[in-house]
């Protein structure tokens, strides 16, 4: 048994052998038996030399690379080219397996025989560490995957390093199949006068704290949308210094703030009026009192008085829309009888309106669930915009019509009717057709209505022709319970 490798002639190797500690060394014959190990090989892997010499190196193998005839294929390689280079898994005496980097070479013993000098080097720390990179890496990849903001990294001549997929759904792209994209040429119709490519700048140079800049870009889908761009800077990536830019949609923000301002716009509007005859009858009726013209005090306490309804339906539509866009209206849902709905819808509206004459028509006798107040709220809308747009026509049908999984009710006019192009848009927030702006109304009642009939998850739609009158429907559907049951 050899108890010291057989080096007497080559001092380098004997102190390499007995004085490295970095590197694990196995001496082994031409077939893979082992000679002699090293301490340091001992130190690192756990087994004796008498545990290990005479018996084959591929026991320190695990299973798998037996299994592909690794260990031999290591052996034919040194003994083909005198030398063998790889990278695998050993496993150690305490049966834990670690990544280990190794080199063989075929060297000569003291008496000319072939040995196989194998150095091994434990690398399993940074193996690991190397996954952790990559996982760390792939972990920032999803994590910018999964992000809806466009992220990009520019270095200081504006050359997109890095960008999420986000990035591809917002420009157009006339660099597209360039290796190398420049953001200031992709922004540049966007940012005419360069107050970003500026902003940019500044950040490459001093920028302690995220600039931003709002910039409206029409998308690759043709949309124009508002976008906030916010930068600052990043460091150790490449050389020289780099950017961080997020892009992110601020349109609904922006149209959050515009319906805000059409609200104050409309409110300070469409109030003057009738706040205006409310001072001027206040004005003639003290006059008429002063002159004790009781007629006329009595015709402007009746203006005073239709000036004040009108001022709280306008602010009731207000208050209504308001908690619509806020998400918070709420419905009381109860069962309640169709008939008794409809007569107390139609005679609300016939009080104020005596000269028109409201048809009925269709079985009504039967309960529905729903919020009753609300659908009223959309009856009486429907019935007297018919009547408001009638153009003196006097004839307004109600008809209510339905089956087994649905309920419709209807109201149609005589009036002057919507023009197609006008017809799309009755039910959207403040709309008003310019030949409909000297007619009383602040453009909310339609868009009320549909929101009420979609939170009872129905539909609602209108037709009309110009000229010849318009029809308003709304129907409820069996799968909000809106079960019939005759009485």
């Amino acid at each position: 048994m050899i108890t010291k490798p057989p080096f007497s002639s080559f001092n380098f190797f004997e102190t390499l052998f007995n004085k490295t500690e970095e590197n694990n060394i196995l001496l082994l014959d031409e077939k893979g038996n082992i000679i002699t190990i090293n301490k340091a090989f001992t130190k690192s892997f756990g087994y004796s030399r008498k545990e290990l010499i005479g018996k084959n190196f591929a026991m320190l193998f695990i299973d798998e690379d037996k299994k592909k005839g690794r260990p031999e294929n290591e052996i034919a390689g040194v003994i083909k080219t005198g030398q063998c280079a790889d990278n695998n898994y050993l496993v150690k005496k305490n049966k834990k397996i670690v990544w280990v980097s190794g080199e063989s070479v075929m060297v000569k013993n003291e008496t000319g025989a072939n040995c196989i000098l194998k150095i091994i080097q434990d690398i399993n720390q940074q193996k690991k560490s190397e996954r952790s990179a990559l996982e760390f890496s792939s972990f920032n990849e999803n994590i910018l995957a999964s992000i809806d903001d466009v992220v990009i990294v520019l270095d200081e001549k504006m050359n997109i390093l890095k960008k999420n997929h986000a990035f591809s759904s917002l420009f157009k792209n006339p660099e597209a199949g360039k290796q190398v994209m420049n953001f200031k040429e992709l922004i540049k119709p966007y940012d005419p006068y360069g107050i970003l490519i500026q902003q940019i700048k500044n950040t490459f140079k001093n920028q302690k704290r995220p600039a931003e800049q709002t910039v409206e870009i029409e998308t690759l889908a043709g949309e124009k949308r508002y976008f906030d761009f916010k930068c600052s800077q990043l460091t150790h990536i490449g050389e020289g210094k780099n950017v961080l830019l997020v892009i992110h949609d601020i349109t609904a923000y922006k149209q959050i703030e515009k319906e805000r301002e059409d609200v104050i716009g409309f409110v300070s509007h469409e109030l003057r009026n009738p706040l205006a005859n409310l001072m001027l009858c206040n004005e003639i009726l003290n006059e008429s009192l002063k002159e004790q013209n009781v007629r006329e005090a009595e015709e402007m306490l009746l203006r005073s008085k239709n000036n004040i309804k009108r001022l709280n339906k306008m602010i009731a539509e207000l208050y209504d829309a308001t908690r619509v866009n806020s998400g918070i209206l709420k419905l009381e849902i109860a069962p309640f009888n169709l008939r008794e709905m409809i007569r107390e819808a139609i005679e609300t509206v016939q009080v104020l309106q005596p000269a028109y004459k409201i048809v009925a028509k269709g079985e009504t006798d039967f309960e529905v669930t729903g919020d009753r107040y609300r659908i009223i709220q959309v009856v009486t809308n429907f019935l007297g915009n018919g009547i408001k747009y009638s153009n003196s026509n006097k004839n307004v049908t109600l008809s209510v019509s339905h089956n087994k999984k649905s309920i419709t009710v209807s109201v149609k006019d005589e009036g002057q009717g919507i023009s197609p192009e006008n017809l799309d848009h009755v039910f959207e927030r403040f709309f008003r057709a310019e030949k409909t702006r000297n007619i009383e109304g602040i453009g909310l009642g339609l868009y009320l209505c549909k929101q009420i009939i979609q939170a009872h998850h129905g539909t609602i739609w209108a037709e009309s022709k110009e000229g010849k009158g318009s029809a308003f429907y709304f129907l409820f559907r069996d799968e909000i319970e809106m079960n019939i049951s005759h009485r």
